[in-house]
């Protein structure tokens, strides 16, 4: 049966577009090899530089973009990030690793309406009690006396919904094939899995369990300069036109990489920055 012309054109439209595409992948090969090779490189970095215990490492390089002042203790050493930022950026990092493992990787759909107006009140409870803790700080009236505990839990319902915004931004912005029927998060059982793993990192620390130092402390750690990379990311890859392009996160892998750089440079500056004004007696 022989085409028409309109079928023989979309045909070498479709040719063209997908010669095109296997011309981007095979340039994203090197950058592939670049990223890996340059985290590889931090984190060897991180582990071995002389002179420091990998906890106060950690600390350092988040000093600039955490307040650490109400740092807890786990067996007897301090955690990286202070109360908050630990149930906030472990929160976080949980449920967006709990999100890809529900094969939400593609959902590109708001949860339920009643979802979304719990998730809004776990960002609305955590500010009241920020604020509160703020009044506190600056001798001013307060509802009540701020806890570590409390800091740590608001933080974690923080971090839950920070997560499901993030999957849903990054899915409508960078994908070609978002899912716009799957629901990032698509029932109450699904957001109770979410805040489960939160509440487990809340009783390990104040349960004080020890041996969960050191998981509680990387998955805060990633959490809080993992955040700060997707943001990077998702920045670089609009500005280089990824936008409505990606099929494959490996197809991020140029963007990523400048973006990696970039992470890397912020915390180092900012850090630097704010050793540098309690040096000078200014923080």
């Amino acid at each position: 049966m022989e085409r028409t012309s309109e079928e023989i054109i979309e045909l070498a439209r479709r040719e063209i577009a997908a010669r095109k595409e296997r011309e981007r992948s095979g340039r994203e090969v090197p950058w592939r090899f670049a990223f890996v090779g340059l985290l590889g490189a931090i984190l060897v970095g991180m582990l071995l530089w002389p002179g420091a215990p990998l906890h106060w490492k950690m600390y350092a390089a988040v000093h600039g973009v955490c307040a650490q002042v109400h740092n807890v203790a786990l067996g007897g050493e301090q955690l990286p990030l202070c109360a908050r930022n630990t149930g906030i950026y472990s929160g976080f990092l949980l449920t967006f690793i709990y999100l890809v493992l529900l094969g939400r990787a593609r959902a590109a759909k708001l949860p339920p309406p009643a979802i979304v107006v719990a998730l809004a009140a776990l960002v609305a409870i955590m500010a009241v009690d920020g604020f509160n803790s703020l009044f506190v700080d600056l001798f001013l009236p307060h509802l009540y006396t701020p806890r570590n505990e409390l800091r740590t839990l608001t933080g974690i319902g923080m971090g839950t919904a920070m997560a499901v915004a993030i999957m849903l931004v990054l899915n409508l912005s960078l994908r070609r094939d978002p899912d716009m029927e799957q629901r990032v998060i698509g029932n109450w059982r699904e957001l109770g899995g979410a805040l489960l793993l939160g509440l487990l990192v809340h009783a390990a620390i104040y349960g004080n369990v020890a041996i969960t130092y050191w998981p509680i402390a990387i998955v805060a750690w990633t959490g809080i300069v993992g955040i700060l990379f997707l943001v990077n990311l998702l920045i670089v890859a609009l500005v280089m036109n990824y936008e409505g392009r990606v099929v494959r996160v490996v197809e991020l892998a140029r963007p990523a990489t400048v973006a990696l750089v970039l992470t890397g440079i912020m915390l180092g500056v900012m850090a630097w920055g704010r050793f540098w004004l309690e040096a000078q007696g200014l923080d």
